[in-house]
This record gives structure tokens, sequence and C-alpha cells, in this order.
């Protein structure tokens, strides 16, 4: 299992009539504030503002008429210190939304509904979300052909990407959506969750929306309420957790549970000894034994550690380069796992370390991988380099990072 940090749930809230998941429950302002803040206290650390229903068949709604449903609630949510994203295809509600306190803008068009809309994006200087999208729902029967999902949308969302980059949106900021359910059959959805690592090759932030699609309702009874979807969701939220970042969700306290389900499973992992409690290795008395080592170089994580707030909110790169020391004969005449370290494991380890709770220093990032590579039984020495490529300097710098070595006592 690839371990990562736990990821933030989105809320949603729709100040639609025609939300096909809340029947437009929350079209009036104090309604929609109440479930906002009612989702806040389930868990949610954004909440995802919509004022245009995205589902197959709905009419498009003139950004005037979003504006109207949506500005009163972004600025009431705002308000109150509650993280808002903007769900939005325009860019006049999206420059609207960020002055009124959203903080994020999510565009299920990726750019593509709205020719201003990367451009005014960059002005923003906020967060963007790129969703997958092929078209409008009208036209999802003609454009849902694909060879494998995952590859087909990664180069797609990737041709996004660098429209974005070129219109002047920072690429620490933008983040990727694979558009579950948009002009996508069952079985599309299906391999995009089978198949996250795809997407993650593109090297930014995926939010996952699941909730409530119509492929989990196909799972259920026919006459199901839609709400009967969340444990489904949750399901989801649980089995992603270590491949996405975010998780936009209708129901936040049943994924709340399941993250920390998932969350108490990869901690106790993080935890366990390399081989089943074998007792701590000393340095081999054969000195020609005492160089042997496994070496990871380049192991890249993405964390929110730093002293600087933008550090904590936005994140960045972490490269991690790992030696352990340990006594390779064995491995090498018997030819046997277990007398060695698995570096693919080690590997995971190590970035699940990197990218779990956020701390100021690179300095305790390194001693939080060291005690990871240190709990291999057959480990007795171990040197950790963290690398910080987007350190925040002032001056031109080629590189910026901290060595340490550490062994048993």
């Amino acid at each position: 299992m690839t371990a990562s940090a736990r990821p933030e749930l989105w809320g949603v809230l729709n100040v639609t009539p025609d939300s096909f998941s809340d029947g437009g429950r929350f079209v009036d302002p104090e309604a929609a504030l109440a479930q906002g803040r009612r989702l806040v206290a389930e868990g949610a650390s954004v909440i995802d503002v919509g004022g245009e229903s995205t589902r197959p068949g709905a009419e498009p709604v003139a950004p005037e008429v979003e504006r109207e449903r949506v500005l009163p609630v972004v600025a009431a949510l705002a308000a109150e210190g509650i993280r808002v994203s903007i769900d939005t295809m325009h860019a006049s509600t999206a420059a609207a939304a960020v002055e009124a306190g959203a903080r994020i803008v999510n565009d299920v068009s990726g750019g593509l509904a709205d020719s201003a809309m990367l451009e005014t994006v960059a002005a923003l200087r906020t967060p963007y979300v790129l969703m997958h999208w092929r078209g409008p729902s009208a036209t999802w029967a003609a454009v849902s052909d694909y060879g494998w999902a995952p590859q087909d949308v990664t180069t797609e969302l990737l041709g996004r990407w660098h429209a974005a980059l070129e219109a002047g949106v920072q690429p620490e900021r933008l983040w990727v959506d694979p558009g579950l359910g948009f002009a996508k059959r069952a079985e599309h959805n299906w391999q995009l969750l089978a198949d996250l690592g795809t997407l993650r090759t593109i090297g930014a932030r995926v939010l996952l929306g699941a909730s409530r699609k119509r492929f989990l309702g196909a799972l259920l009874p026919d006459d199901a309420a839609v709400d009967e979807r969340d444990l489904l969701t949750a399901v989801i939220s649980a089995l992603t957790a270590g491949q996405v970042d975010a998780l936009r969700v209708h129901d936040v306290r049943s994924s709340a549970r399941a993250l920390d389900v998932w969350q108490s499973i990869v901690t106790a992992a993080a935890e366990a000894p390399a081989f089943g409690g074998a007792y701590p290795a000393s340095p081999p008395t054969d000195a020609h034994a005492r160089g042997d080592a496994i070496t990871l170089t380049g192991l890249r994580a993405f964390a929110h550690h730093g002293v600087f707030d933008h550090e904590r909110r936005d994140g960045q790169e972490f490269v991690i380069d790992v030696t352990a020391h340990l006594d390779l004969r064995g491995a090498g005449s018997d030819d046997e796992l277990a007398s060695t370290v698995h570096y693919g494991v080690l590997a995971e380890q190590v970035v699940a370390a990197v990218e779990r709770d956020p701390v100021d220093l690179i300095e305790s990032v390194a001693e939080r991988v060291a005690g990871v590579v240190l709990r291999h039984g057959a480990v007795w020495q171990t040197e950790v380099t963290v690398h910080k490529p987007q350190a925040p300097i002032t001056v031109p710098f080629a590189d910026v990072s901290v060595t340490i070595v550490r062994g048993r006592s």
C-alpha cells in the first residue's frame, strides 16, 4: 500500500434548485450557511460552493444568475474564517467569488468552457482545479470512448496543465481532477479509480469527486435514495486516500470516519519492524561488509513543511536520498528477500514519513526518515539527505539540503 498524508475533505454545498444530490435544499443563503458550518464541524477543511448544476441534462445557468446564488453564501462562509472553493466554469463568477472571500477556483471544464478563465485565475493567484472535461452533458454520448481511461484522461489533463502554465498560472497552484462521471461510462470510472497513479504522473495535487455519482448508484437497488450512495463513497475515500490530496464529498461525516480507519492502518504499517521483530543489527565484524549498503536517491514527496505560512498552506516538493547500511552477504549467498531490505517498501515508507504531519524544519524531516530506516532490523546505520528545491531563498541557488547520519546506539 502506498502511504501518504491524510487527504483533505471538501464538503459539497450546492445552492441550486436542481441539484441531483440535495434537491435544492440549500438555495436559501441561511440554510446554505448552516449546512456549510455543519460540514466543517464534521471534518471538512474546504466548502465547495456551486451555483450551477452539472448533472446530466441540467440547463446552463447565466453567470449573472450564478453569482446571485453563490456570492452571499461565499461571503458569509468566508467571514466566519471558513476556507471556500468556488465551483464554476465562468471567469466572471470566479473573480467575483474570490473578491467575496473564496480562496480556490474549482472549474469542472478545466478552462474550456470560458476562454477567459485561465488568464483570470492567473491574475487571481488562487489555487485552481482543472477537471477533465469533454464538453457539456448533451455531447457525452458522442465523446465517451476511451482506450484506457487513466492514460487518456491524464494525457488530456496534461494538455490543460500546459495551457494553464502558458496563461501564467503558477504550477504550485494547480490541481487536477479526473472528472468521474463526466463523459465516462461506469467502466471508465472504475478504471480511473483503479489507476490513480497514472494521473499522479502529472505532478499536480489530485482532487477526487466520486461522491454520490451515478456509477455508484448502479451497485444499489433501483429504488435506493441518492444518499444511500454515501457508504459507497466512504469506501472509495478509504481505498483511494493514499493516492489523492483531497476528496470532494457530500456526506463529510462518513468519509471522515473512513479516513480515520485508513490513517490508523497507515500509522501502524509505518511503525512495523521490517522483519517481524528481528533483533537490531550491529556493525559487521568483517570490515569489507561494513561497506555494504542499499541506496535510494531522488525520492520525491509533496508535503507542507516550513516556517512560512505559504509553505504550510500550499506545500512543496521535497527530494530525499537515503543510504541504508546493512550486511548483504546473506542475501548475496542465499538469494532470499528476507535477508535484505525490500527497497520498494522502504521507498514507500520514506515518502509516507515525509508527507505526514507538517513541521518547521527539514532537519526534523530528516530525523523522521532516519527513524523509519532504522526500524528495519538489519540496518545498523543510515545517511539521510533531504533536499528542498523550492526553498524560500531570495538569491539564485541550485540546491539546499540537510544531511544526517544516524546509527544504532
